[in-house]
């Protein structure tokens, strides 16, 4: 392994260590308007949680991404440009700065919303195509491959969300339901599938959607089934309205 390839490797694995260990204080917060409330445990146990759930959302994606003759880097939510052209003819609309999204978000909802909303996707992407892909002319890097890539995972949270529902343990699995549908949100990995293919976007953002609302059903095929249909309908009928 090259010393760049080494370097790149460590520090996805910290980008990994430190949003686990930022969204283990995220779910473990009791917040109200007057007091902030996180015991050791409660912390403990949801940080090795998101170690599972953000590693199973990380290395689906490698996994794509090296079928498909890319590479990838994660990465911490963050922009620099805040807006879409300068104020003037030479300015440019950018922090001068990457804007720490990852941890500004979360925080301000948590405060603003008393502790209900709990944003969870905090990571993102860098692609890159390998060597062996740019050489071939005809297969160069496209937006549906950068689509996919960002599509498989919240399928693969979704997926463990399902397996914990099964196993019994009903909050993890309503937890990775919402990590997967805000991971799909038209922010950072999100608007990447949007900008891919927007009815795909449209299809599997209601799907998780209802998935987190039909997930304490107790039938766990009707659940899969009816989120399947309602996602499909709406998905139709933005195509026959809007497309």
């Amino acid at each position: 392994m090259e010393i760049d390839e080494r370097n790149d490797l460590m520090k996805e694995i910290g980008v990994v260590i430190i949003a686990s260990l930022f969204l283990g204080f995220v779910l473990a917060l009791n917040v109200t308007w007057t007091k902030i409330i996180i015991t050791g445990m409660e912390y403990l146990k949801m940080s090795l949680f998101s170690l599972l759930m953000i590693a199973i959302f990380v290395l689906s994606q490698k996994f794509v991404a090296f079928s498909l003759d890319c590479k990838i880097k994660i990465k911490l939510l963050s922009f620099r440009r805040y807006w879409f052209q300068g104020f003037t003819r030479d300015a440019r609309p950018e922090f001068p700065f990457d804007f720490p999204l990852w941890f500004i978000l979360p925080l301000f909802l948590l405060y603003l919303t008393n502790g209900f909303l709990r944003w969870l996707a905090i990571l993102d992407f860098d692609i890159e195509p390998k060597p062996t892909k740019i050489r071939r002319r005809w297969k160069e890097l496209d937006e549906d491959d950068v689509g996919k890539i960002a599509l498989v995972g919240p399928i693969s949270v979704l997926i463990l969300g399902l397996i914990f529902r099964i196993a019994g343990f009903n909050q993890f699995g309503i937890i990775c339901a919402v990590f997967a549908f805000l991971s799909l949100f038209p922010i950072g990995q999100g608007f990447k599938l949007l900008n891919s293919s927007r009815l795909v976007w449209m299809f599997a953002i209601v799907f998780s959607f209802f998935m987190i609302l039909l997930m304490n059903l107790t039938n766990l095929f009707a659940t899969i089934i009816i989120a399947l249909l309602l996602a499909a309908i709406m998905t139709i009928a933005y195509y026959i309205f809007y497309e």
